[in-house]
């Protein structure tokens, strides 16, 4: 809390560097403030029991965020203004801001989990055929091909539709971590944490971006004068799927990396991957 404090004072003050940095600073205030109450909850967390899986989510935090930023090159749904005018210091902003994201929805994950998982756990199960799975995959990945291909900013939600389906559908099939697998456990806990992490840090995103000066707007044609802070209204409804798609990516980012460990960031363990099928 310290370090979020700090932030807001400097940028009350009127310090540039704080103002230009304040979204990463207050970011990673929360990250290690909701770490702290999670340990003090459930005895661990991801920053004292899994800091190696943690450090190695913030490549992966990057990189998942690259997926987006490379498709909003061609829909321009949101650009950055006031950003700093050396490279090194914009890119400084750039990494710091995306390694953030991630593990922000996580550890606001996992401490909506450790109020309400119980209840989600051990409920009736739900199977997802193998047909399904292949058509989450080809459905997804025909979206957001069709985003490529014909880029609009009135395609805006589907970069993140077509995401969320392809990669749950690519997960399922190979084994290496989806929730058509915890469905059929009957485990939800983990999909409802996530869906309610993404809200919380939906608003959080934009209210502390609100006051930044470093900061994005957002060009969508869907009631763009309908705002909250500087988001339509209705692009509120993207961040509890985005949570789920980090989820997901992590996931598969993980399988795909050469450093193996027995749980992932969330302390679940990882699943023995199966053969065949998309990819």
């Amino acid at each position: 809390m310290a370090i979020v404090i700090a932030a807001e004072a400097l940028l009350r003050a009127g310090v540039v560097w704080a103002g230009v940095y304040f979204t990463p600073l207050v970011w990673t205030g929360y990250i290690v403030f909701v770490d702290a109450i999670i340990a003090s909850r459930t005895g661990v967390s991801p920053l004292t029991a899994r800091r190696r899986e943690f450090l190695l989510l913030l490549p992966i935090s990057v990189a998942s965020w690259y997926v987006f930023e490379g498709v909003n090159l061609l829909l321009g749904n949101w650009s950055y203004a006031n950003l700093p005018p050396g490279r090194a210091a914009r890119w400084l902003g750039y990494a710091w801001s995306y390694a953030t994201i991630t593990p922000a929805i996580f550890v606001t994950a996992e401490l909506v989990e450790s109020f309400i998982g119980e209840r989600f756990r051990g409920r009736r199960p739900l199977g997802v055929p193998p047909a399904a799975e292949a058509g989450f995959f080809y459905a997804g990945l025909a979206l957001f091909a069709v985003t490529l291909v014909f880029p609009s900013p009135w395609l805006a939600p589907l970069p993140w539709v077509s995401v969320l389906l392809w990669f749950e559908g690519m997960n399922d099939r190979r084994g290496v971590g989806s929730f058509g697998e915890m469905f059929r456990g009957g485990d939800y806990s983990l999909f409802v944490s996530l869906l309610v992490s993404g809200a919380v840090c939906g608003v959080l995103w934009e209210a502390w971006n609100f006051r930044a000066a470093t900061k994005w707007h957002y060009h969508v044609p869907y009631l763009p004068g309908v705002k909250l802070f500087e988001m339509p209204v209705l692009g509120f409804l993207g961040f509890p799927p985005f949570a789920l798609e980090c989820f997901l990516m992590y996931r598969l980012f993980r399988f795909l990396a050469p450093v193996k460990l027995a749980t992932d960031v969330l302390g679940r363990p990882w699943s023995v991957p199966r053969r065949g099928g998309p990819c």
